[in-house]
């Protein structure tokens, strides 16, 4: 299999035009098996632009909101056909049974023969029943999310490694599958209207629900609308024979948190995210998902072979690369830079993170705007992915969001629209949850972020600063409160290790705490808040000082502790469950004390989060051996204990390809600046300078699980 891959991966400076230089060759010498020797390295003049194109001023960009023309003329009905030609625009039915689509709106002329449901390119499927039940403004809306193709574009043009597809479509965009928290419509009211919220929309205990009732299950609904398995798929039997088996491992073994992800309503990763790599002609992400899907697979079957990743995930760059140079960037496009941008979070390289970050932002902010994102449930999950990746780097580097506010504001409108309409629905009600969390994190990023810019008077940050503390508490209290019928709670936890008083730093057994079944999201929904509210209270502190702020920052600490190790020990907790706590772990570690016990509990629950598969970054564990007093450069544990091969030689790889942060912005999020820069923990947490350094003995055993 060696011998089929193109040459490894080319470095990030041909992507990204602002790196004034291009880091170390990608491969180092000698430190991984001899199998990695036969990838040949590319050297710069072959690989031409790729990200850079789109900072060509040549290039026309719509304003926002308007509708994207179509690239081509549609084919006058009887006229000759013309053989170079390719159908782009037809629907998802009639390309699945490899038929041709006379492309009529809202539904082909087969599809309505045939009473089947006509879906197109980003809008919502129709059925014969309905085919007038959508309005003209709709399908206007659905064509914002579409990519202009090159009218001169052929059949005889080079293309990627996968198997021909005769009726790929212009827009990459997939039809949208009604999840457990959208309808046909649904957005209609919210993006027309055009009106976004002022201020962080703090939501209340869903209307129409007494404490006591159950809402609706979420996942009960999304099991009976998810789409077919993808090795159903007419396409299956036409890919690479060696990419399938990690398709399979994606779908069975992998979940929405091995990418970080704390929801994922509609099963969009196993479903819609599939689809369209396989439909689209999506080379690029395909590879880049068997890419992830192989790295996973190495770390949990520690096979120790990291090159097999490493080459499916040099095929997807190279594969975007050719695809920026021969059409303009489309969803498709998109969806491979976001799970790109992933890869790089997972192996801990920050600097290349945020370059995939960038370009993700241009594509974004091309195709959509804050009222056309939410139109279907493909762009919703998008920016929730692109969001997560943006508070991500503001609050690592103390600076402001990419996306305007008014890009979060839709978001939280949206989701609180829908979970009034339906108070039944466990997902809308997380959704509204997420999304007006989110909201607090920007609207606290940007006030800080304006006072460090000296931009607000004293007065106004008085002001605004009391807005968003209302706002936290009343949220607070309805998240803590909401669910809290002790029919709601895991009682049990099997898998629990024995009480023992040297260890544990919480009393994670507790019958009232973790939520189960149907309710489990909601742990997630109170580890997101509470590191915002830890945030928000510590860059308060920075500025206000207040000798009640360290006791509380160790209480809230505590309890995402408490959250992170009951998790870990549920029974019924999801694959990967762990990974979607990792994020509130790291901002809580920041704040407990500094004894033995408790650095030694963080200690191991680190290496427990690096051998699933999150590697953090050299600067983190320098930053938390200064904080400890401990070295952690190496490795989080005494002697080595439960370092991974794999996982040495990741770290190895990353390593080796590093370089300097290129320019300020890098070079914070690198640093975590935004987050270390204005601590002085002593300080906060009342220890003397002794209490931060210590003799450390061997963790015992049984320590890594």
């Amino acid at each position: 299999m060696d011998g089929q891959y193109p040459p490894p991966m080319p470095p990030v400076n041909p992507y990204y035009p602002t790196y004034p230089k291009a880091p170390p060759p990608m491969y180092p010498p000698e430190p991984f098996p001899p199998r990695l020797h036969h990838l040949q390295t590319v050297s710069m003049e072959s690989l031409g632009g790729g990200y850079s194109d789109y900072d060509d001023p040549s290039r026309a960009m719509l304003p926002p909101g308007q509708i994207q023309p179509r690239a081509r003329r549609r084919q006058a009905a009887g006229s000759e056909h013309v053989k170079h030609r390719r159908t782009r625009s037809g629907c998802y039915t009639c390309r699945q049974r490899r038929v041709k689509c006379d492309e009529t709106h809202p539904m082909c002329e087969r599809c309505r023969k045939g009473k089947r449901e006509c879906a197109y390119p980003g809008e919502t499927p129709t059925s014969s029943v309905s085919k007038n039940s959508l309005s003209s403004d709709k399908s206007k809306g659905s064509h914002e999310s579409t990519s202009s193709t090159s009218e001169d574009e052929s059949e005889d043009d080079a293309k990627p490694s996968l198997a021909a597809i005769p009726d790929d479509d212009e827009d990459a965009v997939e039809d949208a599958p009604q999840s457990a928290v959208s309808e046909p419509g649904r957005m209609s009211g919210v993006a027309s209207a055009g009106v976004l919220p002022n201020t962080a929309p703090v939501a209340e205990r869903p209307s129409g629900v007494p404490r006591g009732v159950r809402p609706q299950s979420s996942r009960t609904a999304w099991k009976h609308s998810a789409k077919p398995n993808i090795s159903q798929n007419a396409r299956w039997a036409s890919l690479p024979r060696e990419v399938k088996p990690y398709l399979r491992y994606h779908r069975d073994c992998m979940s929405y948190h091995h990418y970080g992800f704390k929801y994922d309503a509609g099963d969009f990763l196993k479903t819609t995210y599939l689809e369209i790599a396989v439909n689209d002609d999506s080379a690029a992400l395909l590879y880049g998902i068997v890419a992830f899907a192989a790295y996973h697979h190495a770390l949990t079957h520690q096979t120790d072979i990291i090159s097999r990743f490493l080459a499916y995930y040099n095929q997807s760059i190279m594969l975007l690369q050719q695809a920026l140079k021969k059409k303009r960037h489309n969803v498709a496009t998109l969806l491979t830079i976001l799970q790109l941008a992933t890869i790089e979070e997972f192996l801990g390289d920050w600097t290349n993170l945020l370059g995939h970050q960038r370009a993700a932002h241009q594509i974004l902010t091309d195709l959509f705007t804050p009222q056309t994102i939410m139109q279907d449930e493909t762009r919703r999950r998008i920016i929730s992915w692109y969001i997560r990746f943006d508070l991500f780097a503001a609050s690592m580097a103390g600076t402001e969001t990419n996306l305007g506010r008014e890009w979060f504001a839709a978001c939280a409108e949206f989701y609180t629209l829908q979970a009034r309409e339906r108070p039944h629905d466990l997902g809308a009600t997380f959704e509204k949850f997420f999304s007006t969390s989110r909201l607090l994190a920007t609207d606290s990023t940007l006030l800080f972020a304006a006072k460090k810019k000296n931009t607000l008077s004293d007065e106004q940050f008085a002001t605004e600063v009391d807005n968003i503390s209302g706002q936290i508490m009343r949220f607070k209290h309805l998240v803590e409160t909401v669910f809290d019928e002790p029919a709601n709670f895991v009682t049990v936890s099997p898998l629990a290790p024995a009480p023992s008083a040297e260890d544990d730093i919480t009393d994670f057994r507790d019958a009232n705490f973790l939520y189960g079944g149907d309710y489990f999201t909601m742990n997630y929904v109170l580890i997101d808040f509470w590191a915002i509210d830890m945030m928000f209270r510590n860059r308060l502190a920075t500025t206000t000082p207040s000798p009640q702020v360290a006791a509380q920052l160790v209480e809230i600490a505590l309890k995402e502790c408490k959250m992170f190790e009951a998790v870990e020990h549920c029974e019924q907790k999801p694959p990967g469950a762990i990974l979607g706590c990792q994020a509130s772990l790291g901002i809580a570690s920041l704040f407990l004390p500094r004894d033995r016990k408790h650095t030694d509990w963080c200690r191991r629950k680190f290496a427990l989060i690096e051998q699933k598969g999150y590697i953090y970054p050299a600067a983190l564990r320098q930053h938390m051996s200064e904080l400890w007093g401990v070295d952690v450069n190496h490795w989080w544990l005494p002697h080595d204990a439960g370092y991974p091969s794999v996982v040495r030689a990741l770290r190895d790889f990353v390593q080796y390809r590093a370089s300097m942060p290129r320019d300020a912005l890098t070079a914070n999020v690198s640093d975590m600046s935004g987050i270390f820069e204005a601590m002085n923990l002593a300080e906060e947490t009342g220890l003397e300078e002794e209490d931060l350094k210590g003799s450390w003995g061997s963790s015992p055993e049984g320590d890594v699980v």
